[in-house]
């Protein structure tokens, strides 16, 4: 009998060695490692605290003209509230001075055409709804930097189409037959093309004159259905997106055009949400263990800290992982579909968020390589014999400046959770929590110790 328990003794410890090096007997990526298993150690049970935060104002004006969607409508979500985004913009002469003279001309018509960016029309479509375009009462400046709770006075109706169905994905010719794009047309008020063709060639002359004197116009979409739609424009495509002034010269049945362009003059979206006796919005400023909700445009972002990791020490990581599952919730609606990206941002200072390390990365040198080496990308995958989409997040760099950083620092432990491109898009999410009982959030990490 004294023989035997020292042996025993011998292996109970073995045991405990094993178990404190690997915490779960399947470890996460063995798939990945191939005959590589000796050289790693794995865990997943990181403690992962989640705070969902409303995001600040967001930076949604387009000076330069390079944002290919502009968001307009409302949606009355049965998770997430009611939400809404309007597009203000100034309109740009296509060329200066177009000779407009009434003396020898006469006015037809003005219209406008907006381009739809299809890939970012979220809701349903299928809900008729009504467009109203507005004169700005003050004028918008082109070289202003607007952000999404800004707006503008706008009280003079110029132009409206009711009980349209979009047609977001339905192509048609323009002002050329050779090609085709979705877009709508909206007949604008004879009064305000009138004022058009009846300006001064010295205001027709300067792009700063007409600004001033034109002030720019609010474009607004609402259904008053739920769950709604918001409608996606490209006001920067030139090809569609335009205000068309249609005219001819007296005794004269030939038809002539002149355009007024949104690319090339500044332009924003505001918006507005409204989470009250909303499920997300019962979580909004709380920890949030069972459920995490996400929502683009200035909606909600979750703050992610891994409060101990530092108390692994003497570690490289090799890869680590956050996972994310997404929740079936009875009352949600199925045209509201999850999330296309989501990423990690790091507050740089008191109130400007950037990348992550491992975002930027993936982006690369120029951020135009896409987030195929971050992740982030709902995929399905099948976990027990259950088929459940999932979101991988890569945290590789990220941690290990965190597990290196010893001043107890719990902000130097934090990194945030978002949708992008968070201006354009209206998507949102809701994940299981880390403490949800059906597929809790994790980080997988796979690391090696060192001395």
């Amino acid at each position: 009998m004294k023989q035997k328990l020292p042996a025993f003794a011998v292996l109970l410890l073995a045991s405990l060695a094993l178990w404190a090096a690997c915490t779960k007997p399947t470890p996460f990526g063995a798939e990945l490692l191939d005959d590589e298993l000796a050289d790693y150690d794995f865990t997943d049970t990181i403690t992962v605290l989640c705070t969902i935060e409303q995001e600040d104002s967001i930076l949604t004006s387009d000076p330069n003209s390079t944002a290919t969607s502009f968001l307009c409508g409302e949606l009355d979500d049965p998770i997430f509230g009611k939400s809404r985004s309007d597009i203000f913009s100034l309109l740009q002469l296509d060329f200066l001075d177009p000779g407009f003279d009434t003396s020898a001309q006469v006015f037809d018509s003005i219209v406008l055409y907006l381009r739809y960016a299809p890939s970012n029309v979220y809701g349903d479509t299928m809900q008729a709804q009504n467009l109203r375009v507005f004169r700005l009462d003050s004028a918008l400046i082109d070289d202003k930097e607007y952000y999404s709770n800004n707006t503008l006075p706008a009280s003079t109706e110029i132009g409206r189409v009711d009980g349209f169905l979009p047609k977001p994905n339905t192509a048609d010719s323009l002002i050329v037959t050779n090609t085709k794009a979705p877009y709508l047309r909206v007949p604008l008020d004879d009064a305000f093309g009138k004022e058009l063709f009846a300006l001064d060639s010295a205001i027709l002359s300067n792009d700063s004159a007409f600004y001033a004197t034109i002030r720019g116009i609010k474009i607004t979409t609402s259904a008053g259905a739920s769950p709604g739609a918001m409608l996606a424009f490209d006001l920067n495509n030139e090809a569609y997106s335009r205000i068309r002034l249609y005219y001819h010269i007296k005794d004269d049945t030939v038809g002539k055009a002149f355009d007024f362009n949104f690319s090339g003059a500044n332009k924003f979206v505001h918006f507005e949400h409204d989470y009250s006796g909303s499920e997300a919005g019962q979580h909004v400023g709380q920890q949030s263990d069972d459920l995490i909700f996400l929502q683009a445009s200035q909606g909600l972002r979750v703050k992610v800290q891994f409060p101990y990791i530092d108390q692994l020490e003497n570690i490289a990581v090799n890869k680590a992982q956050l996972v994310l599952t997404k929740a079936e919730l009875p009352n949600d609606n199925a045209l509201l579909t999850p999330a296309n990206q989501l990423v990690f941002t790091m507050l740089q200072g008191d109130t400007t968020f950037v990348f992550s390390p491992d975002v930027s990365y993936s982006l690369g040198p120029a951020f135009n390589q896409g987030f195929s080496r971050f992740g982030g990308n709902p995929e399905l995958e099948n976990v027990n014999g259950t088929l459940v989409e999932r979101y991988r997040l890569t945290l590789t760099e990220g941690l290990q400046a965190m597990v290196d950083e010893t001043s107890g620092d719990l902000k130097k432990k934090t990194i945030y959770l978002n949708i992008t491109p968070q201006s354009r898009v209206a998507q949102r999410s809701v994940v299981y929590g880390p403490k949800s009982t059906t597929f809790p959030a994790r980080l997988e990490l796979k690391y090696t110790r060192v001395q």
